[in-house]
């Protein structure tokens, strides 16, 4: 819901500065100067926190700013035209009443919320807008073509476009303007459609009938409370149009006006006569909804025209006499728009210019969306194909650059976004409890009680009968009925639509109901226990007990204290018991408390869950779609391993400050109690050994929790981070990178293994904290190349632990070679260097083990499997000898013969090769083992001894043996690696 505001001191110095449109020169340099200072705050660290605001000018208006845009301005013109532009720029201030107004009007409504610069600020609404469907229909057909229902039922109706909504056919009566009511489901774009109406406007693309337009916000007029004339209810929004003469009532000026009405079900308006008087004078004090309903009346301004915007529950407020248009605004109804719309988000990476890896989720999302999935349902509505893009945007577009985002945090700020401050309410009408009627509290008491029965009993899809039972079921007042009724007509098909599975699942009796995104269902499961819905029998009887007796506490005090005088003492150990009721009910609070810990500690380490994908893989699957193979039956039960993570993240202070707004309070010692009972949890379960995919899942709920003392504490008891064969994604790389960041510069990590996570050179930047930690760093088996090892070394250069170095199997050449030989001398603790299945040749190997042999510590270096000649190997060999002085030996494990003899590291290099050989490249594999056996039919040729024979042919039987295996296994498949 957009709301009108006062303009900030930035805006007025930006007004100021404006110039007719004549002035090129002065446009030139604004643009100019916007683009540079964009710039400069685009070029801030990760944690400065100006990069998460797009401003355009600067944030403050002292004297010294004001002289610096004017030097800036005369310097940019300068640059640009080549003149001094005192002799071109008029500087001449518009005096229009409505050019200044569509001046503000562009600034109010192209300023993007907090929501929306998280994409990086390259987003504007002229660039990121895709046209919903909108289709002439009036609501007695129809309850609302729901976003949800089958395509074929909207592809029947002609669309249309904005300029048509006031087209002049359609009014019968010239002296009287139009009245449209545009309607839709919640997330269906009306508030999005006004605001590029509005815009397009300004720009003079739309409505040139109109010479000017007011926009209102409903929930903005439904807090004014004193009573007001239409005249100045526009110049208390509008003070530039306070003398307007479009509203005086003379003649017929009001033809030429267009007043909008965003969100009429926020406001009481009552048509009957004995409530609301006929009024025709704009200059008449009246309240705010006596002036909306003459004016739709027409008797107020009867030549103007109105557009107003509603929900479904609120259409019927206005009687259909005074509606000449019903139009419904309908989302996004075919997969073309919703990749429209995709592709204006994410398409513009890296300041605009698109990229490979966007373009790549475009196309699978397309795909995912043309099989009908639940995505491409979801997605029918513009909110969640936002939710989409954010999701998508924190997944694989995190840079050292982004601001602190979280999972948690998305789904929160999406809540505020469509459901931001609103109560429910009955045909307007707001109690005076209105925390009590918040309308995202009572999405949780009912919603979020449904997904909390389905994640507890490990179901995401519902009967008719399950949802009327935890939607509404225990309703009672006539109160309550009403605003079941306009919440399921507004806001129930936004969190759940209706799917059919007869034929599918044996025990469904057909239609069944689903959250609209699989995740939706774990948020609201996860708010609904953080905020201590899921009370027990007890805790709500000594809740309700505790506060009457809270109440009555003082005068039960005074009362004994006059009756000590007169009654018996051992009557007062009665009173007693009762004023000790209040602590009771803490324990009882605390304990609560403590089972959400055990709650989400139980969850988070599920034995059955061990086997799964991470979470952050599975969040991806459930947008992009499963690809290749799938599997042959359908499994109706899932995993629910992000509402653990989202109870987590729910306690942070960003997202219980959003809450808050939204009329969801989680109090400070809420939190505290819940963090200390699962701490406990954490560290006992983090000193067990956790699959690699388990303890990505413990990052992100640590990354997600936001708690750094919290974090730091958890991590002193992992000795050993194992990820391996985990696909790490740029946001993975980021969480493991600022948990590690919590620690102490005490801390040490015994292993960190990274093999076999598709890193890469880019991702290597974003690991450097991580790498800072730890003695032993494996990064098997990642493309990691050349440059990768250059950003590695250059992280590394500021640990002085590191004892071992596995780089095998990571694409690197004789310049890595080069470069790790100039800088082992940085790392005196080195004891072993694994460079094996590389593609180093002999100069580079031989300059390394030099390398090697100089350094004091290192003892093992590995080289098998790298483009070596036989001559290359026996120099490596004799390298690798003990030196003179020390009396130190290199062991250099280049193959499975030394010379003419059998290496006694041959079982250790045979048995890395036989775990790898179906994985990486069977040809290479296959050369490398026909080598060592024409070594080893060598070397037993040179021995005379029969016990010496046996040996050979025992290794050679094992060679042997691995090349039977690569050519069995060469009928299912080809192995993948680097060549």
């Amino acid at each position: 819901m957009w709301r009108l505001r006062r303009p900030s001191g930035t805006e007025l110095l930006r007004w100021r500065c404006r110039v007719s449109p004549r002035d090129v020169c002065c446009k030139l340099h604004s643009r100019a100067l916007k683009k540079s200072f964009n710039a400069s705050l685009r070029s801030d660290g990760i944690c400065g926190g100006v990069n998460t605001h797009h401003f355009s000018f600067p944030a403050k208006t002292t004297s010294s700013y004001r002289n610096t845009w004017r030097e800036l301005r005369t310097s940019m013109c300068y640059s640009i035209s080549g003149f001094n532009p005192r002799f071109f720029c008029t500087h001449e201030p518009i005096t229009d009443p409505i050019e200044i107004h569509k001046q503000k009007l562009t600034l109010w409504f192209s300023h993007l919320p907090q929501e929306e610069r998280q994409f990086g600020g390259y987003f504007s609404p002229e660039t990121m807008h895709v046209q919903p469907l909108i289709l002439e229909h009036h609501p007695d057909e129809d309850r609302g073509l729901s976003p949800f229902k089958e395509k074929t039922s909207i592809a029947t109706r002609p669309s249309l476009t904005v300029e048509q909504l006031f087209d002049a056919n359609n009014n019968g009566n010239k002296a009287r303007g139009l009245n449209v009511l545009v309607y839709g489901a919640v997330g269906t774009g009306k508030s999005t459609v006004v605001r590029k109406l509005v815009l397009d406007w300004c720009a003079g693309s739309v409505f040139s009938q109109f010479k000017l337009v007011l926009p209102f916000s409903c929930e903005d007029l439904s807090h004014l409370s004193k009573p007001t004339s239409l005249r100045d209810l526009v110049g208390r929004k509008y003070m530039h149009l306070r003398r307007t003469p479009y509203l005086s009532g003379d003649y017929d000026k009001a033809k030429d006006v267009l007043f909008i009405f965003n969100g009429m079900e926020k406001m009481k308006l009552d048509f009957r006569i004995g409530s609301t008087e006929l009024c025709s004078d704009p200059n008449e004090a009246l309240s705010s909804g006596a002036v909306v309903v003459n004016l739709l009346r027409k008797y107020l301004l009867p030549e103007a025209s109105i557009l107003v915007t509603t929900r479904l529950s609120a259409v019927d407020m206005v009687p259909k006499k005074y509606i000449n248009r019903y139009v419904q605004i309908c989302g996004f109804n075919d997969p073309d728009r919703q990749r429209s719309y995709f592709t204006s988000r994410l398409l513009q990476q890296n300041e605009g210019k698109p990229g490979k890896a966007a373009e790549t989720l475009i196309e699978m999302l397309y795909l995912n969306l043309q099989r009908e999935s639940q995505l491409a349902t979801a997605c029918f509505l513009p909110s969640y194909c936002w939710l989409t893009c954010a999701t998508l945007h924190l997944l694989h577009f995190t840079d050292t650059k982004s601001p602190i985002r979280t999972l948690t945090g998305i789904y929160t700020s999406f809540m505020r976004l469509n459901f931001g401050g609103e109560v429910i309410t009955v045909d307007g009408n707001v109690s005076s409890q209105e925390q009590q009627n918040s309308l995202m509290l009572y999405v949780v008491r009912t919603v979020g009680k449904l997904a909390f029965d389905g994640v507890t009993n490990k179901r995401s899809s519902f009967s008719a009968e399950e949802l009327e039972q935890w939607v509404g079921g225990k309703t009672k007042t006539d109160e309550e009925l009403q605003q079941l009724a306009v919440f399921r007509t507004d806001v129930l098909d936004f969190f759940l639509v209706s799917r059919d599975y007869h034929g599918m699942d044996p025990e469904s009796d057909g239609k069944h109901y689903v959250f609209t995104v699989p995740a939706m269902q774990e948020y609201l499961a996860a708010l609904y226990v953080v905020l201590g819905e899921n009370k027990s029998v007890l805790e709500k009887l000594t809740k309700e007990v505790s506060e009457a007796l809270g109440q009555a506490s003082e005068d039960i005090t005074s009362l004994l204290s006059i009756l000590s005088k007169i009654i018996p003492f051992r009557i007062f150990a009665v009173f007693n018991l009762l004023k000790l009721f209040p602590k009771l009910f803490e324990r009882v609070s605390s304990h609560s408390k403590g089972r959400i810990a055990n709650t989400m500690a139980a969850e988070m380490f599920r034995s059955e869950d061990s086997f799964n994908e991470d979470v952050l893989d599975q969040v991806e699957q459930s947008l992009l779609g499963v690809h290749g193979p799938q599997p042959q039956e359908e499994t109706y039960t899932r995993a629910f391993e992000l509402y653990p993570i989202f109870m987590g993240g729910l306690l942070h202070y960003g997202n219980r400050r959003m809450l808050d707004q939204l009329g969801c309070s989680i109090k400070s010692q809420t939190v505290s109690q819940i963090t200390r009972a699962l701490r406990k949890h954490l560290i006992k379960e983090s000193q067990k050994k956790q699959p690699p995919e388990e303890l990505m899942d413990l990052l992100v709920l640590l990354y997600e929790f936001q708690n750094p003392r919290l974090t730091a504490e958890v991590l002193q008891s992992i000795k050993t981070i194992n990820l391996s064969t985990v696909r790490m994604t740029p946001h993975k790389c980021f969480v493991l990178s600022m948990v590690l960041s919590c620690t102490s510069s005490s801390f040490h990590l015994n292993e960190l293994n990274l093999s076999s996570c598709h890193i890469t050179p880019e991702l290597l930047e974003m690991l450097w904290p991580a790498f800072r930690h730890t003695s032993n760093l494996k990064l098997c088996d990642n493309y990691l190349t050349d440059t990768g090892i250059s950003h590695l070394l250059e992280a590394l250069s500021g640990n002085h632990s590191l004892r071992r170095l596995y780089l095998m199997h990571t694409g690197l050449g004789d310049q890595s070679a080069h470069l790790l030989a100039e800088r082992l001398g940085q790392h005196n603790m080195l004891q072993e260097l694994n460079v094996a299945y590389n593609n180093i040749g002999d100069s580079a190997a031989l300059t390394l083990v030099d390398a090697c042999r100089e350094h004091p510590s290192i003892h093992t270096v590995h080289l098998y499997l790298n483009q070596l000649t036989d001559v290359g190997k026996q120099s490596l060999y004799v390298r690798g000898g003990p030196r003179v002085k020390e009396g130190r030996r290199v062991k250099v494990l280049a193959s499975v013969t030394e010379g003419s003899d059998i290496s006694e590291d041959w079982h250790p290099i045979l048995s890395v090769i036989g775990k790898n050989s179906l994985s990486w490249d069977r040809g290479r594999v296959r050369e490398q083992l026909q080598v060592f056996l024409k070594d080893l039919e060598w070397g037993r040729k040179q021995h005379p001894s029969f016990w010496k024979k046996m040996h050979f042919r025992r290794v050679e039987s094992v060679v042997r043996q691995m090349l039977r295996l690569l050519e069995k296994s060469s009928d299912t498949g080809t192995g993948t690696g680097i060549k």
